[in-house]
């Protein structure tokens, strides 16, 4: 009497099986990556759009007048401790601190206590951690000093321009207040995306950054969208006509020029590229 041989695979047969499952993982791998990292760019809009509302909340409160970037003090100069940030000032318009991390951003997730760096350094704090009950402040968004000057609104020297008002700004919609940055400090510039490119943030699903204007609102662009063409820029306050005039006209120091376009040599060394 014979025996019934149960069937089995064979090693080539398990070979297959395993080559198919590796590619399916090579495969669906990168886009379950891409999925996750669009639900995290989802919820940074979604923080962007809460501090867009904090802002306006801000200016309804003090007659129409945005808050200064810093108010004391300045990563970077000789009051870089204690620094008093229009985070500081939106904070009680805001439901928690975290609003102001970005999931994204591997700088948000601070240590209590930790002072920032320039460079950042990974569990630092942005400007006005000292001033908060948690001891802390997630690195994530900046103010566009193009718009609002870099210079706290108690220095003596230079003394800062006055606080920017509603009727100031030309074109509210189109100005960026806040955007995604990766260094500690308040502010931001239109020359960080030639000279301090390790400084800009941008999502890697679609390699783009969320920003907040001035009426508002939020939005995802890319970083060359906010700069060309020129006469549409995001960056200035004020109308900028003139196709042929590559210099800002905005808050000191952004008033220098441009480069000539987005293929410009400035914005081709690697650390330039990698926002792009």
């Amino acid at each position: 009497m014979q025996r019934m041989r149960k069937p089995a695979f064979t090693l080539i047969e398990l070979l297959v099986v395993i080559a198919i499952i590796a590619i399916l993982a090579a495969i669906l791998f990168p886009v379950f990556a891409q999925a996750r990292e669009r639900a995290r760019m989802s919820a940074c809009v979604s923080n962007m759009r809460q501090i867009g509302a904090s802002l306006m909340m801000y200016v309804q409160d003090y007659d129409e007048t945005y808050p200064y970037c810093r108010f004391h003090g300045a990563l970077g100069t000789a009051a870089s401790t204690n620094v008093d940030s229009w985070r500081n000032a939106i904070l009680p318009y805001l439901k928690n601190l975290d609003v102001l991390g970005c999931p994204s951003n591997p700088f948000s997730r601070t240590t209590s206590g930790v002072q920032g760096a320039i460079p950042p350094k990974r569990g630092a704090n942005a400007e006005g951690w000292e001033r908060v009950p948690e001891q802390r402040m997630p690195i994530s968004y900046n103010m566009n000093q193009c718009a609002s000057s870099w210079v706290p609104a108690d220095s003596k020297n230079p003394a800062p321009p006055p606080p920017l008002r509603l009727g100031q700004l030309a074109r509210p919609a189109e100005t960026i207040i806040v955007g995604e940055t990766t260094w500690a400090t308040s502010d931001f510039g239109a020359e960080w995306l030639w000279n301090d490119c390790p400084a800009i943030f941008t999502h890697s699903a679609g390699r783009t950054a969320n920003f907040v204007f001035f009426d508002g609102h939020a939005k995802n662009k890319t970083w060359m969208s906010t700069l060309y063409p020129v006469t549409q820029n995001n960056w200035e306050p004020v109308d900028h006509p003139d196709p042929n005039n590559l210099n800002l006209s905005g808050a000191p120091p952004c008033t220098y020029a441009m480069p000539k376009g987005p293929d410009a040599k400035e914005f081709q060394k690697p650390e330039c590229l990698a926002y792009r």
